[in-house]
């Protein structure tokens, strides 16, 4: 069964989106922890990703974030 879902993941429609797009949609989230939760639910949801999506909603409400300090290994875990 864990191959046909990874078979199935690899063809999903979602890879053909934008990149721009998909950290866009996440952006919606309505807490950055649950933007977060997606890259620990899916592999197809990559960190960089999900950092995205958190800058955007940060900036979407007026947020400025710092830039990750030196020696922090997980943007997301940081951000969250």
């Amino acid at each position: 069964r864990l191959a046909a879902a990874a078979a199935a993941a690899a063809h999903c429609p979602l890879l053909d989106l934008p990149t721009e797009l998909l950290a866009r949609v996440l952006s919606s989230f309505e807490r950055p922890a649950d933007i977060a939760r997606v890259a620990a639910v899916s592999l197809l949801f990559h960190a960089s990703l999900v950092e995205e999506g958190i800058r955007l909603w940060a900036q979407e409400r007026g947020f400025e974030l710092p830039a990750l300090p030196e020696g922090e290994g997980c943007a997301v875990r940081w951000l969250c």
